[in-house]
């Protein structure tokens, strides 16, 4: 998923009165409306409830729940529901009866994000109605309470006159993984219609019965829709039954590369120990024109399944191509070729690939040190050990203290422990993250430090890191009282601008890379704080420059870290603005660490992701270079950003 890198309650009775008093304070600082009363004197509700929303204040924004005013309602059931609070949801459910369509749409998205299963009911009510959109949003409000119980209606949606209604009712059977779906899914999985067809091989995935779905799902692989030949692909890797090898190497032949991509994926899922032609038809994809393949051939060879079966000749072809592709002009296709010899080799390939370690490109020399982990601690640690000097990149220091903790070698504990006061809170939290691999309970006082003085200013990726080490090293109860001592300090501001609530007036962006101009355009009114976020880092130049440091072919480009690591952003915290867009090719998004944790990096997606459908926010949309897109690789710089105002 678009991420950014590093993804029995115990409370004294003291603590205890002391929260209910803090509570109380905060309920008589924000008393709660009547309901049918004015919710504030505040003579702009628009900007009461944004503000409320900022501060996760409930409170704050229920009274306009019942506003005279539909417009009004509408804002603040958007607002409620990006609480996720299970205990809005009685508050909730009479707004699906709401007079205004629109609050009764937002009603029903509000309650899926919610999830709760008190909603079930009366989002099952809902799917009798004549407003097409309003069922489509039950059916994936259903779909994400995932409750077996609706699995039955919802699964009768399958056979509905609307293809809309028959996608949407096969991506909420993808988030029920029920198998008693199964009959339902196997009787459409050949509907004209090519965007149910994929959502419905896509809902098949979550159900393994390979003797019923590979020979269903096979003859998609020559659908005369890339996507549902793409979509047939992952399904058949789900399965994990090699029943599906032969065919998912035939795919590989495919002209499309995201079915190709898919495929190589799925032959590294099934693991297929006895498949003789694997050796030799990876390494012909080394050769590949399009980089997203080469990469994900070479990270296929690195797994065991690839060789096992190969005779000396295709084993001594993949190693001989593989070395020859570590000058592979791809970055990404260099660094797999690497850990992939590695992989194979050992500590004999170490000579062969070690000139990667010097690679123009800081992802090349990434890739090789995290594969280092993968040899032996007395040849590895001296060489990671090395890369933890100030003055080596700071991802290279990173990665170099992330593998000491896999190799969990002891000689690593005094560097890793002096790392804990370093001057980059990132190489701090990847400290952390290794003393906590090597089980150093002797850290933790030093570890309570660094957070104590440094994570509250952190992006969230440090902050999680060091506080997550803590748990494992100290238990949850002292690290959480760690982190409740030292709040991130951006929480939410004392002052709000005079136009926190208002949509910005700019339209859209355009992005000029190293791979060709890319144009979007913004969601203002479903995202107004993320846009307005993106603008004003784009006004300062902040993205000018930057490298795209996360490709995930047929998936995701991800950009907007100034440290080029993943763990980087702009010092501070922005609220998640889900809503009710959804996830297809060229939407643009917030990666995220965890709720609420979004800050400057942005992905834009290669192809519909159904499954980040309200969990990451949409805000904006590629109308110009999806073909810039889908070339772009790691490394590939965004040289400006223009603002179309």
């Amino acid at each position: 998923m678009p991420q950014r890198r590093n993804p029995a309650r115990a409370v004294g009775s003291a603590a205890f009165r002391l929260e209910a008093a803090l509570a109380l304070l905060g309920a008589l600082a924000h008393p709660i409306p009547a309901a049918g009363a004015p919710a504030s004197r505040n003579p702009d509700p628009m900007r009461a409830i944004a503000i409320a929303e900022d501060r996760r204040h409930y409170a704050g924004l229920r009274g306009y729940l019942s506003s005279r005013d539909p417009a009004v309602r509408l804002r603040a059931v958007r607002a409620a529901g990006r609480l996720q609070d299970s205990t809005t949801v009685k508050d909730l459910l009479p707004l699906l009866r709401d007079p205004d369509r629109e609050v009764r749409r937002e009603a029903a998205f509000a309650l899926g994000q919610i999830g709760h299963r008190s909603a079930r009911g009366a989002l099952e009510g809902l799917l009798a109605g004549d407003d097409v959109e309003l069922v489509d949003l039950a059916i994936e409000a259903l779909g994400k309470i995932g409750d077996h119980a609706s699995t039955p209606r919802v699964a009768s949606y399958l056979g509905n006159p609307s293809p809309l209604l028959r996608g949407e009712a096969a991506v909420a059977l993808w988030r029920l993984a029920d198998s008693t779906a199964l009959e339902g899914l196997l009787e459409r999985h050949n509907d004209l219609n090519a965007e149910v067809r994929w959502r419905v091989l896509y809902a098949l995935e979550k159900i393994v019965a390979p003797d019923r779905v590979v020979p269903a799902v096979t003859p998609h692989l020559d659908d005369s829709e890339w996507l549902v030949r793409a979509y047939a692909a992952r399904t058949l890797g789900r399965q994990k039954s090699t029943r599906a090898t032969a065919s998912l190497i035939s795919a590989l032949a495919d002209h499309e590369p995201a079915v190709v991509v898919n495929a190589l994926r799925s032959l590294q899922q099934i693991a297929d120990s006895t498949c003789v032609p694997c050796a030799r038809v990876l390494t012909r994809l080394l050769d590949q024109p399009h980089p997203y393949v080469r990469v994900t051939a070479a990270t296929a060879l690195a797994e065991r399944f690839a060789l096992a079966k190969a005779d000396s000749v295709a084993r001594r072809a993949a190693l001989d191509s593989l070395g020859a592709h570590l000058e592979d002009p791809d970055a990404a296709t260099r660094g797999a070729c690497g850990r992939a010899l590695l992989s194979i080799r050992g500590e004999a390939a170490l000579g062969q690939v070690r000139p990667l370690l010097s690679d123009p490109s800081i992802y090349s020399r990434v890739a090789v040190l995290q594969s280092l982990a993968r040899l032996p601690a007395a040849t590895a640690a001296p060489l990671l050990l090395a890369r933890l000097d100030p003055g080596s990149p700071l991802f290279e220091r990173m990665t170099a203290a992330e593998a000491l903790g896999t190799l969990k070698a002891p000689s690593a504990l005094p560097a890793l422990r002096a790392g804990l006061a370093d001057s980059s809170v990132l190489f701090v939290a990847s400290c952390a993250g290794s003393l906590s691999d090597l089980g150093d309970t002797a850290s933790v006082p030093a570890l309570a430090q660094a957070y104590g003085a440094r994570a509250g200013d952190a992006d969230a990726d440090a902050r999680i890191s060091i506080r997550d080490a803590l748990r494992s090293l100290a238990g949850r109860t002292f690290a959480d009282s760690v982190e409740r001592l030292h709040p991130a300090r951006n929480a939410a501001p004392e002052d709000y601008p005079p136009d926190f609530q208002l949509a910005p007036a700019v339209r859209g962006a355009v992005l000029e890379t190293t791979a060709g101009r890319i144009e979007w355009a913004f969601y203002g009114r479903e995202a107004p704080g993320t846009v307005r976020n993106f603008v004003r880092l784009a006004e300062r130049g902040y993205f000018d420059g930057l490298s795209i440091h996360r490709v995930v072919p047929n998936f995701v480009i991800q950009d907007g870290d100034p440290t080029g690591t993943g763990s980087g952003g702009p010092g501070y915290t922005i609220r998640c603005e889900y809503n009710r867009l959804r996830y297809e090719p060229g939407m643009v998004g917030m990666a995220l660490s965890g709720k609420d944790t979004g800050g400057s990096q942005w992905f834009i997606t290669h192809s519909p992701q159904p499954h980040l459908n309200g969990r990451y926010t949409i805000f904006a949309r590629v109308t110009q270079g999806m073909d810039v897109v889908r070339r772009i690789v790691q490394g590939d710089r965004v040289l400006r950003v223009e603002l179309l105002k």
